[in-house]
């Protein structure tokens, strides 16, 4: 569930934002980035709870239409599908998922009538999933997945409502919405509910791999500036964006100290990380600079890899 993929994202912008508050007690930060794993299974689980709530108001909402006199007033929308949908049961009896409302104690969390009235709108009307969508579509836990994309994550009420849960939310919605449609298709394919306390230890269990992060670039802004200013080129190292430097930084470091991580996976991580985080032409700038970084550290000795880190390296 939770990879360094995920933590990688995490990493980035909790250092970013470190170094933008000028913290840099690294143990202080290890330790709250540690501590944010529970609200963001907290946010995690509330996500699914906000589905089952919206299942909810679509079952009254299929009441009040069936109840309705006039004909065209009992037409079926999309958002009629979710009634009495697949996944509400499925939830209802996962005892996983039970055990987890628990864990986060969000059994009785409540989720505004206007929120959902506002949600069902928009999807009964088509107005996030478009004009293709029917009533069937949404039938199955692939049209949940739909919903969940297009019509709620990308909600501009979803953050804030998240945010009041979690202060760590502008740092782990990535994470959390990916984690959500993974669930969602793994539950497609006929599994259950991951267990909570798994996710936890999982979020817990690269323990060196987080903290040598920190320790590496928070007690020393500058780790590896003079092997990446070698290697700019025409390109000005005052102009190189923040982020792009600590990209590269990042990479450095794992090229460095983490034997077991293959040279390849590390600089494709980070290319990825520069296409997401940064400006339109940062993932080739960052390309190009690693591999000469590469090529630098591996002529100096800087770079031993290990077991599965001499895969494809």
């Amino acid at each position: 569930m939770i990879n360094r993929h995920h933590l990688r994202v995490k990493l980035l912008q909790w250092i970013f934002a470190s170094r933008q508050q000028g913290q840099e007690d690294y143990s202080f930060v290890t330790q709250q980035f540690q501590n944010s794993a529970t609200l963001s299974l907290r946010s995690l689980v509330m996500a699914f709870v906000l589905l089952e709530r919206l299942f909810q108001y679509a079952n009254l909402r299929n009441e009040e239409r069936s109840g309705k006199l006039l004909e065209r007033n009992r037409q079926t929308g999309p958002g009629h599908g979710l009634a009495n949908h697949p996944l509400s049961e499925l939830l209802e009896k996962d005892s996983l998922y039970r055990k987890a409302l628990q864990l986060c104690a969000v059994e009785h969390l409540e989720v505004s009538s206007d929120m959902l009235r506002a949600l069902f709108d928009a999807i009964n009307d088509r107005k996030c999933l478009g004009a293709k969508i029917a009533f069937e579509d949404l039938r199955g836990i692939a049209g949940i997945k739909t919903v969940f994309e297009k019509c709620i994550s990308s909600g501009d009420w979803y953050s804030p409502w998240q945010s009041e849960h979690n202060l760590y939310w502008d740092s782990d919605r990535y994470l959390i919405d990916r984690q959500v449609v993974q669930i969602l298709l793994k539950m497609e394919e006929g599994e259950g509910f991951p267990d909570a306390h798994g996710i936890l230890r999982l979020w817990q269990s690269d323990d060196r791999f987080v903290s040598t992060m920190f320790k590496e670039l928070l007690q020393d802004s500058t780790a590896y500036q003079p092997l990446i200013e070698a290697h700019t080129g025409q390109w000005d190292p005052e102009r190189l964006a923040r982020v792009d430097f600590l990209i590269v930084q990042m990479a450095c470091v794992e090229l460095s100290l983490f034997t077991e991580i293959p040279v390849k996976v590390t600089i494709n991580e980070y290319i990825e990380l520069a296409k997401v985080y940064s400006t339109p032409q940062s993932a080739s700038f960052v390309n190009g600079l690693l591999d000469k970084i590469k090529a630098d550290m591996l002529h100096k000795g800087l770079i031993s890899k290990s077991g599965r880190g001499l895969v494809e390296s």
